[in-house]
């Protein structure tokens, strides 16, 4: 059996293919000999040859020939389940062939990821995604949250309004919405939602060229003025570049993330469940007995939500307070 691709190796180094024996496999030349079959239609030697990359020996060689005949297997099945699942596709059929093969396999991968998707991404979920891949959500910025209000220089009631900015640092914006409302002072508020801290300064009065690494602290009223406008602002949470982003910042991407796991797994589980019931069933034959027993193993079937479940059974209620925090 540890013949495997000697066969496909010498081939490709154009030396001649002796199969012997007929059968399937059996050809009159080299270019001739077929490597594997699905139904009716059979993957050469000389197809393989034909693609394979200038300088491929030994070993490397033998790797590209499996991919390639595994990549070819999956593709025929693919196609012919297509047509037993899918509708017509009359219209695809006036495009390129490469093209067209391409689409129905992608809307074959949809119809599988239709019928077994669970589109429910819980926030402990989110929250377990987040603790245990927290490297992937660094920093390359800093980020903020705070409030601006901008009163007249000849505002006299500055020691209030002082007071109801700070208490926003604790959580309390209501104080501060009742005293702008009260004396129709215009705010800008971003307590609720990160910003980055670029954008936080393109609402106050500030030079491109300055830099204002100074002003970057939490919880400290500070001000800048312009003619006869004066700013107030406070920053109520920063963080630092480097470091870990906020979960709300990136719980979109988690929940894209987490989507795209799902999809890939279901694509994966039911590509190689293909394949096996095509050894199972006769219609694949491949010389190679490595790739053979690697395309006809059983596949584990595992449900999508087990990745994530598993993860998340693990997270306490307050994981997810923690991490908000």
């Amino acid at each position: 059996m540890k013949r495997a691709f000697n066969i496909v190796i010498f081939a490709a180094l154009a030396l001649v293919v002796s199969c012997g024996g007929g059968g399937a496999f059996s050809g009159d030349s080299a270019d001739e000999h077929v490597v594997a079959t699905v139904d009716a239609k059979e993957l050469l030697l000389s197809d393989i040859i034909s693609d394979m990359p200038e300088g491929l020996v030994g070993v490397d060689s033998a790797t590209f020939v499996r991919m390639y005949t595994d990549n070819w297997v999956l593709n025929q099945l693919k196609l012919q389940r297509a047509k037993e699942v899918l509708a017509s596709h009359d219209d695809i059929e006036e495009l390129v062939e490469d093209y067209r093969q391409s689409l129905i396999m992608r809307q074959l991968d949809q119809y599988y990821v239709d019928q077994n998707i669970n589109t429910d991404i819980t926030e402990r979920q989110i929250a377990a995604h987040y603790r245990l891949h927290s490297s992937q959500f660094k920093l390359d910025h800093d980020e903020v949250r705070g409030v601006i209000v901008r009163v007249r220089e000849e505002f006299r009631n500055v020691a209030a309004l002082k007071d109801a900015m700070r208490n926003v640092s604790s959580g309390d914006i209501a104080e501060l919405g009742a005293f702008v409302e009260k004396h129709s002072l215009q705010i800008t508020d971003l307590s609720s939602s990160w910003v980055t801290y670029s954008d936080f300064l393109s609402y106050l009065p500030t030079v491109r060229t300055r830099s204002y690494d100074n002003l970057l602290q939490r919880g400290s009223v500070q001000s800048m003025t312009s003619e006869d406008i004066v700013f107030y602002f406070v920053i109520t949470d920063i963080a630092r570049k480097g470091s870990v982003a906020p979960l709300e910042s990136v719980e979109d991407d988690i929940r894209r993330m987490l989507y795209s796991e799902r999809r890939s797994e279901i694509v994966n589980c039911y590509e190689q469940e293909l394949k096996y019931e095509g050894v199972e069933s006769g219609r694949v034959k491949i010389e190679d007995e490595v790739l053979l027993q690697s395309i006809g193993c059983r596949p584990q079937i595992k449900s999508a939500e087990i990745s994530v479940g598993e993860v998340s059974d693990e997270v306490q209620e307050e994981d997810v307070t923690l991490a908000r925090e």
